[in-house]
């Protein structure tokens, strides 16, 4: 399964609302997926394109918010 594919797989089932990423050696990113406040999944991404998108997204301590998971969808969501 791509880093892609069970990306999205953990947005939607988890219904998240907020992404908070850590830089693990400038290699790879640890997600960890919340709702309401609750953990919920994590992850790891080392996949360069990913983990540039997510830090693009990425707002104030490493975290996407609510917006920024609704554009993430938007973004890695074909139409």
């Amino acid at each position: 399964m791509s880093a892609l594919i069970e990306f999205l797989k953990k947005i939607e089932s988890n219904d998240c609302d907020l992404i908070v990423l850590t830089s693990i050696g400038g290699e790879r990113l640890y997600c960890r997926f919340f709702k309401g406040g609750l953990y919920k999944d994590r992850m790891f991404v080392n996949e360069e394109n990913i983990m540039a998108t997510l830090l693009a997204v990425c707002g104030e301590g490493e975290e996407i918010d609510a917006s920024g998971v609704s554009r993430l969808r938007k973004m890695f969501t074909p139409a």
